[in-house]
């Protein structure tokens, strides 16, 4: 098998990968081109299992990214929310990965509450379904000690998952009430559909006013969104968009996007409210794919 078949086969799934681990579209991109500019070096006719070459080389790069802006995460101002993947145009492979559970925004979301470690190790046993032994090969630890950090990993998730998918037309009537609330002001019936804890998480990242700490329950967001209203912070032009494959809104204002906002579900209602407010975030909005 050549490198150019290589490429064509898995580029998209290393980018799943690295997007999964890392949150960050260029960033996912880099890693995948790095790998392929590696692979350049390296005689792929003496690899065995090809997938598997190709998936260790790439959790390891985000797994050493990840490590060199450790910092830079660390001193984040607020909440960090990932990158939104929001295709520009038909993409037919991209568009089926988008449809997986695991890359859904939501989920990702709950990916990056995990470590760097945590992180990898889940994606590849419970996403990848790599057995241990592959996984201690790939990240040369003990299974004794993947087993470990597996499990760790997978009760976190099962801590903060108590969420159930909207179908298609519940995730539709929420962003049109959400449409409506923005257009008329009124906020009753929008607010209705969240539960009773929600939770509204913006991520400004310093580079424009947002709330720093996560907005707690349905009165104070419900008093949270009246506000930026009244102060004028949802005017612009909003439209329902394809968000990792789930449904979401986009806010532009003067043609430049200024708000990504997704939606998490509970059997209660709206659990979270995601709102990616970085312009670096948002500058791959209708970003088309290099790989």
């Amino acid at each position: 098998m050549d490198r150019s078949h290589l490429y064509h086969e898995y580029k998209l799934l290393l980018f799943t990968i690295a997007y999964r681990m890392l949150g960050s579209i260029k960033d996912a991109e880099d890693i995948v081109q790095d790998v392929f500019v590696q692979l350049e070096k390296i005689d792929v006719s003496s690899i065995d299992d090809p997938k598997a070459y190709l998936v260790k080389m790439t959790t390891n790069k985000s797994l050493n990214h990840l490590q060199s802006s450790s910092e830079k995460r660390e001193t984040y101002p607020g909440t960090w929310l990932p990158e939104p993947i929001v295709p520009g145009d038909v993409n037919e492979p991209l568009d089926n990965l988008l449809k997986e559970e695991s890359i859904r925004y939501t989920f990702v979301v709950l990916l990056h509450k995990l470590t760097e470690l945590e992180r990898c190790i889940y994606i590849l046993r419970d996403v990848l379904v790599y057995d241990y032994k592959s996984i201690s090969t790939m990240l040369n630890r003990s299974e004794t000690s993947l087993r470990k950090v597996y499990s760790r990993a997978k009760q976190k998730l099962q801590q903060n998952k108590q969420l159930s998918k909207a179908t298609r037309e519940e995730a539709s009537q929420l962003a049109s009430l959400f449409l409506h609330a923005v257009k008329s002001g009124d906020f009753d019936r929008f607010i209705n559909h969240l539960s009773k804890d929600v939770v509204l998480i913006s991520d400004g990242g310093g580079e424009v006013l947002s709330a720093i700490y996560p907005i707690l329950n349905r009165n104070r967001v419900a008093a949270f969104l009246q506000g930026i209203h009244k102060r004028g912070a949802l005017q612009g032009q909003f439209s329902i968009v394809r968000v990792n494959g789930d449904i979401g809104i986009l806010q532009r204002q003067q043609g430049m996007p200024t708000k990504l906002i997704a939606f998490d579900y509970s059997k209660t209602g709206v659990q979270n409210i995601y709102v990616v407010m970085n312009p670096k975030k948002l500058k791959e909005i209708g970003h088309k794919f290099s790989l």
